[in-house]
Formats: structure tokens, C-alpha cells, sequence
């Protein structure tokens, strides 16, 4: 009897150890050795697949590339399960179906909106991260004309897209529509499009209450001091002016103005129970983080703000999910300062008097853009350096732990390099587990990490 248990157990471990050796087959390029694809420097993350500049057009892989990569954002079809990769472009956003990670399929296209210039010039010299204009002109332009930065998110099956130094306003698609693929390329028009501004630099959007915020839209009917444009878009095929926030006083800002670069806004449900239930926006603006209560979209107020002296340019930032503590990348102090790449760390578990904890100092020396959380983990895209998951161990004292990155930079062990490239952002919140990333010129990047 002993022998067969032995024998037993000896062929379940056997079996055990074929089915881990097929589930890691199932990863085309897995992470080994510090490389993956033999080319892309990693650890503790694995390539499912790439999809090319070019591809995600519907067109041949191997052709001239006409467009970069920006922003990215993800959607799960609650009917279907899919999950697809909406992809942002510099003439408009692409829909990958990744549900089967190794094997994405590219939908289609929305192009960019038509809408006509209403302003002479799209740029403004005190925006120091935006000085890449469409030039002055004095006449109205009838089609735009591209642009380096898309910015979109997604309500009720919807997707919501601004684009900067460009006259695009906000346009809406449906997002069920993606199920109408039948396996030839598909090119989409808007479903509704918001023309109460022209340029935007991102969309922020609170899901809980059905309320966007277009930051940095310094070109508008109304509210374009370029604070919080907000818009009603509970019924996302009519999108309705809100209201506007805007908070001039300095020295929080870089300009004379309400600048507001990024934000997270949120029904707030952390440990300051002055705001319990109240809608709060996070707002990484120039030099500053600041609070401020939207609750009431007649009444908006500043609760407070927090900086510190070397933060050169606040451009983007995510709460943690206990909204104890909120991280901000500076876009600009790697650049200007010749730093090493840093995060900062705020205690907001006091809204009305945030703490700027400390910085914490990353082993690179590129640029960081865009952060997101998910669990106990930051999801840090850091342009030429890839993208770098850390583990919050005590964000009390400022400590990080690197657990894993991928740089999709072919080759790439981080050699000095403080410029605009490579990844652009993340979206690490599908349920699948998978991660995709967008690098500026190489395209879409379908990713699994390793955290267990």
C-alpha cells in the first residue's frame, strides 16, 4: 500500500511538472535570463506578442511607418469577455481584440475628428511639457492635423478621446460596436462629439458619478483657463458642458494660470472623514499637487496643496487604493535637473494638509511619465527605461522595491538617456492579468508579470 502511495504521488508531481512546462509554453517570449525575444531587457515579466505601428493601421508590418503611439487604455466587453487594447495614435485611437494575448487581433480604426479650428494658435510658450504647436494661423483650419498626444477613457462602454495642440474637441465611440468584426479591417466614425473645447491634454473620468474632466484645455468656449473642464456624461451620446474649475493662486503653478497637467478624481473613501462620500479630484498641476472638492459642480472649492522645492514639472499621479497616500511622477526634473528618475510620494490620509513624504529614487536615469496602481503595486511607464513594477513595502518612509521590468527598447541596459521615447503608458486592470503597453515608436506591447 505504501508503494503505491509513493508511486502515486511521484506520477501526480510528474504531471504536475508537464502541465507548469506547457503553461509557460503557452508565453511565446517568456522573461528568461534577463532577456525576452533575445533582444528586450526584462525581469519577472514575460512578451506575449507585439503589434506594430504599422498593424495597428490594418496595414502590412513590414511597410513605412506613418504614426506613433501615445496613450492607452483598456475595455472588457461584459456581454463577450473580450478584452481589447484601445490604442492611441497621433491621427487617432486603434481597437485590439488581446483576449488571446499571444494572437491579438486588430479591429480597426477611429480616425480623429474633423471639427473646425475655432482659435488662431493651439499652443501656449507657458506650457513648457506642450510646446509642440500646429504654428499660427489665421485662418480656420477645416481638417486636423495629427497630433503627439491623444488622451482617452472609458464610461458606460464608451470611449471619450482628447487630443492636444490641435482644434479635436472630445470625441465619443461606442464601444459595442468593436462586436460587429468579422475579420476584414473595420474604419469608424464617432458616435457624438463635445466641441465646448478644442485642445485637451487627457480626459480624467470618475466612473462612480459619470463626470469627465478635461485637464489642460487652454482653448475653450468656456473654462479654458485650463484647469477642470467638466462635462456630464451620464447619457454618453450627449455630452453637456458642468462646469469649471480653476485655481489661480500662485506659487503653485509654473504659469499665471490654472494649469491642471493630469488628475484622478474619485468619490472619496479614505480615513479623512471631514470628505467621506464626496467627490474629490487629485490634480498634478505644474508644481504642485493640488486637492480640490467637485462635489458640487456650482460650488467648486480648493482644499488644500502640497509641493516641495525641486519639483519642476507635476504631470501625473494615482492614489493608492486604501487613498492613504498618493504617487506623482515630475516629467521635467530628470530633463532639466539631470536627475535620477524619481516618484514622489504624498500622505493625503489629511486632505486639508497634505504631506509630501519623500521621493522615491529609481536605479534609471530616463524620464517618467504616466503611473497607475493595482494592488500593492506601481505600474511606473518611464519612457526609455520601460516599464518598472514596484511594490509598495512602506510608503510611510518613502520605500519602493523594484519587481520587475521590461524595456522595449531592444538592447537597451539603460545607457544615459533623459528624452521623450519609448513607453509611453500601461494599463495593468484587465482581469486577465495581462498588462499592455504602448512604446512611442515599436508600438503595442502585450505583457504578463510575474509577481507571485
Amino acid at each position: 500500500m505504501r508503494y503505491i502511495y509513493l508511486v502515486a504521488i511521484l506520477l501526480l508531481a510528474l504531471t504536475s511538472c508537464k502541465e507548469n512546462k506547457s503553461n509557460n509554453n503557452d508565453i511565446p517570449f517568456p522573461c528568461e535570463g534577463g532577456l525576452s525575444d533575445n533582444q528586450y531587457v526584462c525581469e519577472n515579466i514575460d512578451l506575449f506578442a507585439v503589434v506594430t505601428p504599422q498593424e495597428l493601421q490594418g496595414l502590412d508590418k513590414n511597410s513605412t511607418p506613418t504614426v506613433n503611439l501615445n496613450d492607452i487604455w483598456g475595455w472588457t466587453d461584459s456581454q463577450t469577455g473580450k478584452e481589447y487594447a484601445l490604442v492611441g495614435l497621433t491621427n487617432g485611437v486603434s481597437f485590439v481584440d488581446v483576449s488571446d494575448p499571444s494572437a491579438p487581433v486588430v479591429i480597426g480604426k477611429l480616425n480623429e475628428s474633423n471639427i473646425s479650428a475655432k482659435y488662431k494658435t493651439l499652443t501656449d510658450p507657458n506650457y513648457e511639457a506642450c510646446k509642440v504647436g500646429i504654428g499660427d494661423t489665421e485662418k480656420s483650419k477645416s481638417l486636423t492635423e495629427g497630433s503627439v498626444w491623444r488622451d482617452h477613457k472609458v464610461f458606460d462602454d464608451h470611449l471619450f478621446i482628447g487630443s492636444d495642440n490641435q482644434s479635436h474637441g472630445v470625441q465619443v465611440f461606442d464601444l459595442t460596436k468593436l462586436r460587429t468584426y468579422s475579420g476584414s479591417f473595420l474604419e469608424f466614425d464617432h458616435d457624438a462629439l463635445y466641441s465646448g473645447l478644442a485642445n485637451s491634454h487627457n480626459i480624467v473620468i470618475n466612473e462612480e458619478t459619470g463626470f469627465a474632466y478635461a485637464v489642460g484645455a487652454t482653448n475653450a468656449d468656456t473654462c479654458n483657463t485650463a484647469g477642470l473642464h467638466i462635462i456630464d456624461i451620464n447619457d454618453p451620446s450627449n455630452p453637456t458642458f458642468a462646469g469649471c474649475y480653476e485655481d489661480t493662486t500662485p506659487p503653485r503653478r509654473r504659469s499665471n494660470s490654472a494649469y491642471i497637467h493630469d488628475a484622478q478624481c474619485v468619490i472619496y473613501d479614505g480615513p479623512d472623514s471631514d470628505y467621506a462620500g464626496k467627490e474629490i479630484c487629485f490634480n498634478a498641476a505644474e508644481r504642485s499637487l493640488v486637492i480640490a472638492d467637485v462635489t458640487d459642480k456650482n460650488d467648486l472649492k480648493t482644499i488644500s496643496f502640497a509641493t516641495q522645492p525641486n519639483m519642476y514639472y507635476a504631470h501625473q499621479g494615482w492614489l493608492t487604493e486604501d487613498q492613504n497616500y498618493f504617487l506623482m511622477n515630475d516629467e521635467l526634473d530628470e530633463y532639466n535637473l539631470g536627475r535620477t528618475t524619481k516618484t514622489y510620494i504624498f500622505d493625503v490620509r489629511d486632505l486639508d494638509n497634505p504631506v509630501f513624504v519623500d521621493y522615491y529614487e529609481h536605479n534609471t536615469q530616463s524620464i517618467d511619465h504616466n503611473l497607475y496602481v493595482k494592488n500593492d503595486f506601481v505600474y511606473a511607464s518611464n519612457y526609455v527605461s520601460g516599464l518598472r513594477i514596484l511594490s509598495m513595502d512602506n510608503l510611510a518612509s518613502a520605500q519602493l522595491t523594484q519587481v520587475g521590468f521590461f524595456d522595449s527598447e531592444p538592447n537597451s541596459f539603460d545607457e544615459p538617456n533623459r528624452e521623450f521615447e519609448g513607453v509611453w503608458s500601461s494599463y495593468p486592470y484587465f482581469n486577465s492579468g495581462i498588462v499592455v503597453m504602448s512604446d512611442i515608436n515599436r508600438g503595442l506591447f502585450i505583457l504578463k508579470a510575474n509577481l507571485d
